[in-house]
């Protein structure tokens, strides 16, 4: 991570009041949205030598205009912006913040609002809006955005997966303190992060039962245990099809009485199994340089497709087979270079 750059400042009137800079992640509270950008927040603040900015985790509920129609916003007047943002405007005004950071194409009128009125207060905030929001990236700071998708621009930073909070010391760390349960399953260890139903399709029944079949038959083919972490959206049907195809082939499954075994399991495991669904998922497991399989529920198109074709391209994941890949896969660690890259455009 760099460690020779301070943030840019907030502004004058920040300075002179003795106030220290402040990152805001602002978001509507949806999980894969926020913590990527909380990651990001996170690795900019460990990046500053001063060691004076804070991060806010602000959720909000943003209008229907900004969330709906952010075209719209950049040629509406001020004046609407105030009362669309609600409290978190006057709060601009007030606190002045260093870096307002969101995620998702739901925040992007958001951003752009905070933007104008950021030049409108003279209070020197810098937008910083993860994904591309298929909108001109002049509307915001900076941009960092999927490589997969078209948004191009000297202000536009480029990722291959989704931003993560994850690294190896954290993995280790967290591995260290699981429990028996887990530390017993024989090696070799397979770890299955099971996600479910999302926005570009639900989970049936039949989807539920022949991902049950298909993983309980790689474990008996390729001898492997299973260490089983279903997500809020994995179909409850799907674990309890699964634990009873698995019989008394070794598994370990994730209850809600015991402390989240993840990320540790990462540090665990010889190999990781994610369904198709979960970039996230999917981009935390190739941090670890571990193969990383992926198992669809059907087959994916549009962005995600292109996202599993530009990682298995790249060597980080590969479609789950019949039997255990021998090697390592490459290790994706974005991080430091987009940080670097960010406090490089900011500072410019």
């Amino acid at each position: 991570m760099p460690t020779s750059t301070p943030l840019p400042p907030s502004g004058k009137t920040a300075e002179t009041n003795g106030k220290k800079p402040q990152i805001w992640v602002i978001s509507d509270g949806t999980a894969g949205m926020r913590l990527q950008a909380i990651a990001l927040g996170e690795a900019l603040i460990a990046a500053d030598i001063t060691n004076q900015t804070s991060l806010a985790d602000i959720v909000i509920k943003p209008s229907w205009w900004l969330r709906h129609l952010p075209r719209l916003v950049p040629f509406l007047p001020k004046a609407l912006l105030s009362p669309w943002l609600g409290s978190i405007g006057g709060r601009l005004n007030k606190d002045k913040p260093a870096i307002i950071i969101t995620c998702g194409r739901r925040m992007a009128g958001t951003s752009i609002a905070l933007n104008r009125l950021s030049k409108a207060y003279a209070v020197g905030t810098r937008t910083i809006h993860i994904q591309d929001p298929r909108l001109p990236p002049h509307y915001f700071d900076m941009l960092i955005v999927p490589k997969h998708d078209p948004a191009r621009g000297a202000n536009v930073v480029t990722s291959l997966a989704s931003l993560n909070r994850l690294d190896m010391p954290k993995i280790a760390d967290a591995a260290s303190q699981l429990n028996e349960k887990w530390r017993a399953l024989p090696a070799p260890r397979v770890a299955v992060l099971l996600g479910g139903t999302n926005q570009r399709y639900a989970i049936s029944a039949m989807m539920a039962k022949d991902m049950a079949k298909r993983l309980a038959d790689f474990a008996t083919k390729t001898g492997a245990s299973l260490a089983l972490i279903p997500s809020r959206r994995t179909p409850a049907n799907l674990v309890s099809q699964l634990t009873a195809a698995l019989g008394s082939w070794p598994y370990a499954v994730m209850d809600q009485a015991e402390n989240n075994p993840y990320p540790g399991i990462l540090g665990l495991v010889d190999a990781v199994i994610v369904t198709s669904d979960s970039v996230n998922m999917i981009s935390e497991a190739t941090i670890t340089g571990l193969p990383v399989l992926i198992v669809e529920w059907q087959s994916e198109t549009g962005r995600i497709g292109a996202f599993h074709d530009a990682m298995m391209a790249a060597g980080h994941i590969a479609p789950m087979r019949d039997q255990l890949p021998q090697d390592g896969f490459t290790p994706l660690v974005e991080m430091p270079t987009i940080v670097k890259s960010v406090l490089a455009r900011l500072n410019s």
